[in-house]
This record gives C-alpha cells, sequence and structure tokens, in this order.
C-alpha cells in the first residue's frame, strides 16, 4: 500500500478470541418517514442508555400537504457500554506545548538513551504491517523498548467489531504496563493511521496522557535512519484501571444520519479520496473484500479533506496554522462540533488526531464508517459519479 493521499484501507482478517460481554446498556432507535411528492424526512431519536425492551417511538416531520404513506422503524442494538464524559481529560493543551501530543524522533531518541522506564514511558508500535509496506516489520526490527499491540484482534472482539470490555481493555492496558501516571507514545507505519486509531481508543477508555510520535515508523526509520532491534521486553504490570467509553468521542450511525438530515447541527468529515466521496470508486474485492460496501458516495452534508492534506513529505503533521487553514478553505465550520469518518475509521483517527488533540476542537470519530454506512438500507447517500455505483448500484 503506498502512502499517497488515495490509499485504501484494509479491514483485519484475523479474528480475535471470543470475549464475555457485558449486559446491554446502550440501544438507540431511527425511524424513517417516506412522503408523497418526493418528500419526508428521518427522526432520529438521540443515542444514549435506554430501556433495550421499550419499543421506538415514531415521531412525525410536519407533513401539512404531504400525507404519509410508510412507516418504517429499525431498532439499531450496540454492545457498546459508555457515558459522557466531556473532553477535560480527552484535550492535552497542545496549545501552551505541541510536545504535549506530538513528539519528534529527537525527543524519543533522547528518552531512550535516559531509559524509558526511569522516564515512566510506555512505547507501543501499533502498525498495520501489511505485505507490500517498505517498513520493517516489528518482530524484524522496532524502536528500543517499543511493544506491539495488534489494532485487529486486540482491541475488538471477533465477529461484532465492537471493542473489547472496559475491564479487557485494563487488563491489555496493565499487561504493556501502564500506570495512572505513564506517558503513553504511540507510532506505527502507513504514516501512523492506526497508531493514531489506537491513541483514540485509549482516550476513548479514559487514559490522560496520549502522544504520537510525530512521522512515526517511515520518520524515524526512512528519513532519519535510526536504529532498530530486535529485543523485546517484559514490563512489570501496570495499575492503571480503564473507564467505560466516553461516547462524547465516539459517534455511532444514528449520529451520522441525523447529521446528514440536519437533526444534529453539526460537521461531517469525510477523509477519504475524492473518488471515493464522489462514488467512482470502491474497493479492490481481491485485497479488501471486507470493506466492499453496497453503495458508494458519501454522507449528504459531508465536507471532504483527504487525510494526507494535512501531513507533510516525511509523514509528520503540518504546522497548526497550516492544518487549520485546510480544514477553513473546504469549508469546515469549526465553531461546530465535528464527526469525522472514513471507511473502517483509522484513516479518520489520523485527521481526529489533529483536529482533537493538536487544535482542540471538539470532534468525534465513527469508526463503523463507511464500511458500516455503505452497507445499510435506506440511509440517505449522496453520489456525484452521475452513475449508480456499488454492489446494488447497478440497474
Amino acid at each position: 500500500m503506498s502512502t499517497n493521499d488515495t490509499p485504501p484501507e484494509q479491514l483485519a482478517q484475523e479474528n480475535a478470541a471470543p470475549a464475555k460481554r457485558s449486559p446491554l446498556a446502550t440501544a438507540v432507535a431511527f425511524v424513517a418517514v417516506a412522503a408523497l411528492a418526493g418528500t419526508g424526512g428521518w427522526v432520529i431519536a438521540k443515542s444514549g442508555d435506554t430501556d433495550p425492551q421499550a419499543q421506538p417511538t415514531a415521531t412525525q416531520a410536519d407533513t401539512e400537504s404531504a400525507e404519509i404513506v410508510e412507516v418504517a422503524s429499525l431498532r439499531a442494538t450496540s454492545f457498546a457500554v459508555g457515558e459522557n464524559r466531556g473532553f477535560e481529560t480527552v484535550h492535552q493543551d497542545a496549545a501552551a506545548d505541541r510536545e504535549n501530543v506530538l513528539v519528534s524522533t529527537d525527543w524519543l531518541a533522547e528518552r531512550i538513551s535516559a531509559g524509558l522506564e526511569e522516564n515512566n514511558i510506555v512505547l507501543v508500535d501499533v502498525s498495520e504491517e501489511l505485505a507490500a509496506s517498505e517498513l520493517t516489520r516489528y518482530v524484524d526490527g522496532h524502536i528500543p523498548g517499543a511493544q506491539f499491540l495488534d489494532w485487529a484482534s486486540e482491541f475488538t472482539v471477533a465477529n461484532t467489531r465492537e471493542f473489547i470490555t472496559a475491564e479487557e481493555f485494563t487488563a491489555l492496558a496493565q499487561g504493556i504496563g501502564l500506570n495512572d501516571d505513564s506517558t503513553l507514545i504511540l507510532y506505527g507505519d502507513n504514516n501512523n493511521w492506526f497508531a493514531a486509531y489506537a491513541a483514540w481508543v485509549f482516550k476513548l477508555y479514559g487514559f490522560e496522557d496520549v502522544r504520537l510520535l510525530d512521522g512515526g515508523l517511515k520518520k524515524w526509520e526512512q528519513v532519519d535512519g535510526r536504529e532498530l532491534v530486535q529485543e523485546t521486553i517484559q514490563p512489570a504490570a501496570g495499575n492503571w484501571t480503564a473507564s467505560a467509553q466516553n461516547f462524547d468521542i465516539r459517534a455511532f450511525q444514528v449520529e451520522a444520519v441525523a447529521a446528514a438530515t440536519g437533526e444534529l447541527d453539526v460537521n461531517l468529515l469525510d477523509i477519504r479520496s475524492p473518488d471515493e466521496y464522489n462514488g467512482i470508486v470502491g474497493v479492490s474485492p481481491e485485497i479488501f473484500g471486507g470493506e466492499q460496501t453496497s453503495i458508494w458516495g458519501h454522507i449528504p452534508g459531508a465536507v471532504n479533506v483527504p487525510w494526507g492534506t494535512i501531513v507533510n513529505e516525511d509523514g509528520t503533521y503540518k504546522s497548526n496554522e497550516e492544518i487549520q487553514a485546510i480544514y477553513e478553505e473546504a469549508g469546515l465550520d469549526l465553531s461546530k462540533p465535528v464527526i469525522a469518518y472514513c471507511r473502517i475509521g483509522e484513516r479518520a483517527s489520523h485527521s481526529w488526531y489533529a483536529l482533537s488533540q493538536i487544535l482542540g476542537h471538539e470532534v468525534k470519530v465513527y469508526d463503523g464508517s463507511w464500511t458500516e454506512y455503505g452497507n445499510s438500507v435506506g440511509v440517505p447517500v449522496e453520489n456525484n459519479s452521475g452513475e449508480r455505483n456499488g454492489v446494488w448500484g447497478k440497474s
């Protein structure tokens, strides 16, 4: 996979071991209302903790001149367990010092020389490790002191794609030696896509001090030519305990639909390539079969800012001023909250990191992204190609 502005993502093919689930805690519902004369609207119930046995309530839109002829309701259930905690522990005051969220290779090299454990730093490689990657796989060589986490099998539950429970995430984090006062440094290949995804997941579960190595493995290995080692470490167990997911930084499909129809006054940010956004291309089924969608296009109202526009050639993020200007010039109203999406969530996390962690805006990641949205029936979609593309698009 190349690292230009239009590369596809890969959905993991490995299955994680089955895990025990917590009782159902969150249920969301939406009601579609179709009307005559091409009018009608979607009525979206807010997501949140509701009675799983309760029936969704249909709310009619204003239909003075339109007769309601059909009402279809669907109850969408999520096993996600979360709460709204705000952004107090999400933002890390990057305005005061960008180093609070983004560290350089020089900074990391100095800490490695001084001792990561002595500086209470936990260093983790979260890479996609495609066969076509020009970067070294973790097992063959990694930054000294780094541990490895598999984004595909260790963060999610097999066959559901939901994240592991807070208790399971606690065990995962303590297993890499994470303490309450640790600094977690994440890096990876593919311009830190999955490292940024991991940063979002750690923030989702409430860990406070999460930073990215700016430029990731590409900057360390290819640009700087720094040392890689094969030795692994066995850290002492940590003491940090995960909280329930923070739903202030995670968006669900009902919120995406509500934003598309004006029920929520937020920005939608599509960070995929222009051809994906416009519905001209999908994915290669031979390579990314798990990411195929029935429908191509984008969520109505979404602004397209491909993730690659905010990075430099060496994989590092551009300056704060440049990043801000890129989003504003594209038409993103940064006075409003943002919901970012891509195809499976990792490129969206890279853009989330820029907007939320570097610039300090209120941003959610819709991690279901186009793989979920583009395989749904009846949700509003825009396609700018002039064709009916996608599996179900052909007439």
